[in-house]
């Protein structure tokens, strides 16, 4: 078996849409089962262990002797994306930039909704700064953060909008302060930026313009001009509506569901697999489906 740390690194590299996605694609990855083969040897495990056993275990390398940022992105996908908004209806973006910042976890249903991890490693020197971008295109934000790290983050955030979940030793989520709504910090000019240009395109159709006919390199200015003639919450309504659609669920919803893939529930909200990619992620698993 190798050294612990050595297996922590090895099994943080696992759990990426990167790597899972020539999984669904084509049922198999050399990059990948070269990885996995590495960390059986990490993890003490037999070469013909299955791949399911070997994620199952590294999963709980992760959660029990590292504060791995997946751990806590997998476990906000599976009780609040999978969960409490009913992952069908609603679209989760990872590592989304809004301005300066990137969020760890974008949720859009009914309102839009930014969830920023801050595990034991982390220092908050810069979360004021985050949060301020956040609010730029989100009336919603919620700070997680491990219970041991609590009271800082506590103190940190009284007497303001944001929500605070806490993830307990047995990795639960608890609601310790709950998120107010604040939309007078909207901004269009972030907003816009966060857009693709056929999200754009359909932004200003459904508020009613009629898109200018220009060179491509004028289109962001004369785009971005009309959409400033727009005010911030009746903008964000309808970017939120366009923006749903960039990671909306359209395949095999049960696969999100299913226990036994419980570790990686936030690789397949990134990958949202087919019904025909979801067999292949189950041979590739040696799980039945």
């Amino acid at each position: 078996m190798g050294s612990p740390q050595l297996a922590v690194r090895s099994a943080a590299r696992v759990f990426t849409a990167k790597a899972f996605r020539p999984v669904l694609a084509q049922g198999q990855s050399s990059s990948l089962s070269e990885a996995m083969q590495a960390l059986k040897s990490d993890l003490g495990l037999g070469r013909r262990t299955s791949n399911s056993t070997v994620i199952d275990a590294a999963y709980e390398l992760l959660a029990n002797s590292y504060r791995n940022e997946y751990v806590y992105k997998n476990l906000i996908t599976s009780k609040i994306f999978v969960g409490r908004h009913k992952a069908k209806n609603s679209a989760m973006l990872s590592e989304f930039r809004v301005g300066s910042a990137v969020a760890d976890s974008f949720f859009l249903n009914g309102n839009a909704t930014v969830y920023e991890i801050k595990t034991e490693l982390d220092n908050p020197d810069k979360l004021a700064r985050q949060l301020g971008e956040y609010y730029r295109a989100s009336p919603l934000v919620n700070v997680v953060v491990h219970e041991n790290s609590l009271e800082r983050y506590e103190r940190i955030l009284t007497g303001t909008p944001v929500g605070l979940i806490a993830v307990g030793s047995r990795w639960t989520l608890s609601t310790v302060k709950y998120a107010d709504e604040c939309n007078e910090h909207l901004c269009v000019r972030t907003m816009v930026n966060t857009l693709r240009v056929r999200e754009m395109q359909s932004v200003l159709s459904s508020l009613g313009f009629d898109l200018p006919d220009v060179p491509n390199g004028l289109r962001y200015e004369r785009y971005l001009n009309l959409a400033l003639g727009v005010p911030p919450r009746t903008f964000h309504d309808v970017y939120r509506s366009v923006l749903k659609n960039r990671r909306a669920l359209t395949g095999d919803i049960a696969i999100h569901r299913d226990p036994s893939l419980f570790p990686l529930r936030a690789v397949l909200a990134q990958l949202d697999p087919s019904l025909e990619e979801g067999r292949k992620l189950y041979s590739w698993l040696s799980l039945g489906d």
